[in-house]
Parts: C-alpha cells; sequence; structure tokens
C-alpha cells in the first residue's frame, strides 16, 4: 500500500497536474461560447456532451507522455512496480477528474436555471468523454505518436458532428440530445476494450 500511495504522490504531478489545469480551463471557458443559461434538456445535453466531454482526451490522451523522457522511462523501468499498474494510477486518476469537472459543469448551469435530469447527463457525458479519451490513450499509447494520440479522437468527434449516428451505429457520441442512452453503454465497453488492449500490448512490449 505505502508502494501505491508514493506513486500516486509522485504521478500527481508528473502526469496529472498540468492535464487537469487545462481541462479546468476548458470547464471555465465554454461558458464564454456557449449559453448555459435557462437550457432545457436538450440544449443542455449539447453543452455538455459536445465541449464537456472533451476534457477525456485533455486528461486521458497524454498519460503516457512522462516515459517520452528517457531517464523517467529508465527509472520507472527499473521499478518493480508493474508499468500496468503505474498507468492504472495515472488512468484512476485522470477518470475521477472527469467525472468531477463534467459534475461541476453540470452543477454550474443548474445554478444558471438549466433543467435536465442531472445523473443521467454526468453519466452521460461521462460515457462519451470516456470512449474519447480511451481513443486518444490507445492511439498514443500504441503509435508512440502524441500527435496521432489528439488526432484520431477528434477526427471521430468531427465525424460524429457532420454525419451523425450514420457511420458510427451504437458508438454515436451525441446521443443524450436525442433522447437515448443506450448509446452510452456502447461507449463506456468500448472504451474498457480499448484500454485493455493499450495496457496488454505495451505490457508485452516491455516484457520483450
Amino acid at each position: 500500500m505505502h508502494k501505491y500511495l508514493h506513486l500516486l504522490k509522485f504521478n500527481l504531478k508528473l502526469a496529472w497536474l498540468n492535464n487537469a489545469l487545462m481541462a479546468a480551463v476548458w470547464i471555465g471557458i465554454i461558458p464564454l461560447f456557449a449559453g448555459i443559461r435557462h437550457l432545457d434538456a436538450p440544449a443542455s445535453a449539447v453543452v455538455l456532451e459536445k465541449f464537456a466531454a472533451l476534457t477525456g482526451i485533455i486528461l486521458m490522451t497524454p498519460l503516457f507522455m512522462p516515459e517520452q523522457n528517457r531517464d523517467i522511462r529508465d527509472l520507472m523501468h527499473s521499478k518493480t512496480t508493474p508499468q500496468t499498474g503505474v498507468q492504472l494510477i495515472r488512468l484512476l486518476l485522470a477518470l475521477v477528474t472527469v467525472l468531477v469537472l463534467i459534475w461541476g459543469m453540470a452543477a454550474w448551469m443548474q445554478m444558471m436555471d438549466s433543467h435536465f435530469p442531472a445523473a443521467r447527463y454526468i453519466g452521460g457525458t461521462f460515457a462519451t468523454a470516456f470512449f474519447l479519451g480511451s481513443l486518444g490513450y490507445a492511439a498514443y499509447g500504441l503509435s508512440d505518436q502524441l500527435t496521432i494520440g489528439y488526432m484520431l479522437p477528434l477526427a471521430y468527434y468531427l465525424a460524429n458532428m457532420f454525419t451523425g449516428s450514420k457511420y458510427v451505429g451504437h458508438f454515436y457520441l451525441f446521443s443524450l440530445g436525442n433522447g437515448s442512452f443506450n448509446e452510452k453503454y456502447w461507449l463506456l465497453a468500448g472504451g474498457i476494450v480499448l484500454l485493455l488492449l493499450t495496457l496488454g500490448v505495451k505490457e508485452l512490449q516491455r516484457r520483450r
């Protein structure tokens, strides 16, 4: 337990703080270009799914970045704690932060007299953020190219915006605005598969 608490403290600064600050700033500027006052449920879904959900990309995509520094990579590989354990700690920090920021955005909107089912919308927005973040995490982890890590989820996001569910089916990102929650279960499942695949491949690479 002491070992993992030490890793948690180490990764708070190494792989979380800057990303969390950027995501918080993003949440803070959303009202500057998207109104959050007096919204009904469909309009609230737009703000949450299309803007607040981008925190998943901000927080999850760059989690492999510390290992790009050779000294840090060698240090981490010299530890007895598996890299998978380190990544799980980073993912936990990122996902808790995503959830807190989405909840904060939803609470802020309700304070501004917007009306929507809070638990359903927070959970649905988190599912969208989780899937987008998992896409970025997998793209970066498997390619070792941060640019690809950001490009893939953003391309998927834009495809959903401009073509709707026509090509993505159950993995449509913005279903809350249409009154549907079923797609969110698919997004959660897809995100979990992406994370497991990435962690599995990275562990195999480490053992080689």
